[in-house]
């Protein structure tokens, strides 16, 4: 499967938290990659990744986590556990379907795709059909 469909919105949920950690993976130009992510109401973290030279892998560049926030109780234990792991540094990125796994250190993760903004977009869509076809416009 391509790399590039790695790139999207992704979500974990865990029973360590109340709200679903998200995440958005994105190829910035060439070996250099991006992965951000939030828990809402949250801290944001970053990861800037670069592709392996052998394709297989990535390897952490730099990591950064915001600490503008006072994370909600409910969400606290769900937040420290994932700046952990982030920090350990990404080094494989795979995608089955509408699943990813993500492994830092000895670590996985699995996440669900985000297809929450392709919903959004087919119901403004569908919105556009239904007031077209109702003659009130062209």
């Amino acid at each position: 499967m391509s790399v590039t469909a790695i790139e999207g919105d992704w979500e974990f949920i865990s029973e360590k938290g109340y709200d679903p950690v998200k995440v958005s993976i994105k190829n910035i130009m060439g070996s250099d990659w991006m992965v951000a992510c939030m828990i809402p109401k949250g801290n944001m973290m970053a990861s800037t990744l670069k592709k392996t030279e052998d394709q297989n892998g990535f390897k952490l560049v730099n990591f950064n986590c915001s600490n503008k926030k006072e994370t909600p109780r409910e969400n606290k234990d769900l937040e420290t556990d994932f700046k952990a792991f982030l920090g350990k540094g990404i080094c494989s990125l795979a995608r089955e379907g509408k699943s990813l796994s993500m492994t830092a250190g000895s670590e996985s993760r699995y996440f669900t795709q985000d297809d929450v903004l392709t919903k959004q977009e087919e119901e403004r869509k569908a919105k556009l059909m239904s007031a077209k076809g109702s003659g009130r416009f062209g």
